[in-house]
């Protein structure tokens, strides 16, 4: 029978995981090769030492275990409470997931930011990724993605309240700031290339601020604008009520969000992993858990808004 995840343990620094399940923690090549002996195929050099699908000795076999990266401050999508757990949108999403593929159990890992992900799943550190990415056309060069999204993220402008900003219009010479692989950016880029003379600036972004620190950079005019999900500002704001703060009324960019998997991880699984999430869009599951921790059922709220990836 499939386990649900569970987040144990506390982590102490970035890329340290949180065990979840029974099984004990793994090497990425066992892991790996278990995916073979479970009929898969996995990256070269892959080692079958340790056999974490069953032994040579007829016993009960262990499920296989996937690690999954997400960031650990990124409320309410990833972030950790004060037990030290990893909780939220991606955790629910993913454990319920698993819970409706049989013979897998994963393991989350804890990242600061979106960078140290993407380099831990390069590097075949981690299997994927859950952490409100789209399956932009750049991504899809290195990585896999399932064809079903898991969550929409409808995002707004943040903006001091005398500016009030309300449409990506009203943002002509302003500047954002993005990591250059980041969907948003390749949007403004568009809109940008059908808006000459009235383009928004651009900034690579190395590595990610909280969303706590960037709308304080707003109050303290260090930035002007900040593009993000209402969430994440509703989050914020419950916990420091800053004032001086406006978003616009309406999403400006409505994103399509999809869990990222290193090239090497199977078709196969994929297809499980993507026909789980088929079922709990169509039982509405998706969207209960983003009523849980968005406050509003995003899937139905803004599904006829998707601005495309392609």
């Amino acid at each position: 029978m499939t386990r649900t995840i569970r987040t144990l343990g506390k982590a102490r620094k970035t890329g340290e995981s949180r065990k979840v399940g029974r099984v004990g923690a793994l090497l990425m090549a066992s892991m790996l090769a278990a995916l073979t002996l479970g009929g898969c195929s996995a990256p070269a050099g892959a080692s079958g030492a340790e056999n974490a699908a069953g032994g040579a000795s007829g016993g009960a076999t262990e499920n296989i275990v996937l690690r999954c990266g997400v960031k650990q401050s990124h409320a309410p999508f990833s972030y950790t409470d004060d037990d030290g757990s990893l909780v939220g949108l991606e955790e629910d999403v993913v454990a319920e997931a698993f819970g409706r593929i049989d013979g897998y159990d994963v393991e989350i890992v804890g990242f600061d930011a979106s960078p140290a992900l993407f380099a831990a799943l390069q590097a075949g550190n981690i299997h994927f990724g859950s952490g409100q990415y789209v399956a932009s056309a750049t991504r899809k060069e290195t990585y896999k993605f399932p064809k079903q999204y898991y969550a929409l993220s409808p995002m707004y402008l943040a903006s001091r309240s005398a500016d009030d900003f309300q449409a990506l219009k009203d943002i002509a010479g302003e500047t954002l700031e993005f990591a250059s692989t980041s969907y948003e950016k390749e949007i403004i880029d568009a809109y940008n290339k059908e808006n000459p003379g009235f383009e928004i600036k651009i900034v690579d972004a190395s590595g990610d601020l909280t969303t706590a620190d960037q709308l304080q950079q707003i109050l303290t005019k260090q930035r002007n604008v900040l593009l993000l999900y209402k969430s994440s500002y509703d989050t914020v704001q419950e916990e420091l009520k800053l004032d001086g703060l406006t978003l616009s009324a309406e999403p400006v960019i409505v994103e399509d969000v999809y869990q990222v998997f290193h090239k090497d991880v199977p078709d196969d699984f994929i297809q499980k992993f993507d026909d789980a999430l088929k079922s709990m869009l169509d039982d509405g599951t998706l969207g209960k858990i983003a009523q849980k921790w968005c406050g509003e059922d995003t899937i139905a709220q803004y599904k006829d808004k998707i601005i495309p990836v392609e």
